[in-house]
Formats: structure tokens, sequence, C-alpha cells
């Protein structure tokens, strides 16, 4: 494939993540909004938190991933491919460091729900269908 070939096909890449990325963060954000209108006092339990109770952090790991990977071809040499890796890790960091704080918030606030305690240890923070449930250990 020439230069000009995988530049089409690394925008086309990049394209698509931010267009699921988009979809995603928006729909999450909608059904938030809708779920919190009804029950104010519980966290969004279903659509997109039915899969993980953080889907915006998915939509932008996914997003970051659909990035790293689109650039694979263009990395040159030791120093970009050691950046490129450590900028997708460090994205990665922030999201389950924000999903670890957002957790210990929802505890503080719904921790003393059955229905919220239930909720939390069957619905994976961050990864669908990967059994993390919690990033902070349970008081008790």
């Amino acid at each position: 494939m020439d230069r000009d070939q995988c530049s089409y096909h690394e925008q086309k890449t990049k394209a698509i993540a931010e267009d699921r990325f988009d979809f995603g963060t928006s729909a999450a954000d909608r059904q938030k909004s809708a779920q919190k209108k009804k029950r104010p006092d519980m966290v969004a339990t279903e659509g997109l938190y039915k899969i993980v109770r953080c889907p915006n952090y998915l939509g932008e790991i996914t997003f970051w991933t659909g990035v790293f990977v689109s650039g694979l071809t263009t990395y040159r040499g030791f120093g970009q491919w050691i950046l490129a890796i450590l900028a997708y890790i460090s994205i990665v960091y922030i999201m389950f460091n924000g999903a670890q704080r957002m957790e210990k918030r929802q505890m503080k606030q719904y921790g003393d729900k059955p229905e919220y305690q239930a909720y939390a240890d069957k619905t994976p923070i961050i990864l669908p269908l990967v059994p993390i449930y919690h990033l902070n250990k349970k008081e008790g």
C-alpha cells in the first residue's frame, strides 16, 4: 500500500471511531438524563448503563483505541512508538481513575440502597464482558 492509500484508510478509520464515539457518548448522556428525570434518587441502570456503569468512559477508550490503531502504519521510529503507546496507556489510566472516583461518589450517595448494590455487583464498571465490578475496596 502506498502512502496515499494508507492515509485514506487512516482517515476512514479515524472518522468511524469519531462517529462511534459521538454516538455512544451522546446516547449515554441522553439515557442518563431521561432516567434521572424518572428516578433522581438512583443512578442510571438501563440502556447502555445496563452493559457498563461508565459508558462514556468506555466510549473514550474506544475512541482512543481507534486513534491509536489508525496510526499504526504511520509510527516511524522507536520514539514515535513509545510516545503513542505511553499516550494510549495514559488515556486508559485516566478513564479507569475517573471511573474509580465516580464509584466512590456513587457509593457515598447510593451505597445504602440494596438496588444500587445489586446493580454495582452485577454490572461491569467500564469494560463489557470483563468481570471487573469494583475499582474500590468495599467497606464493611
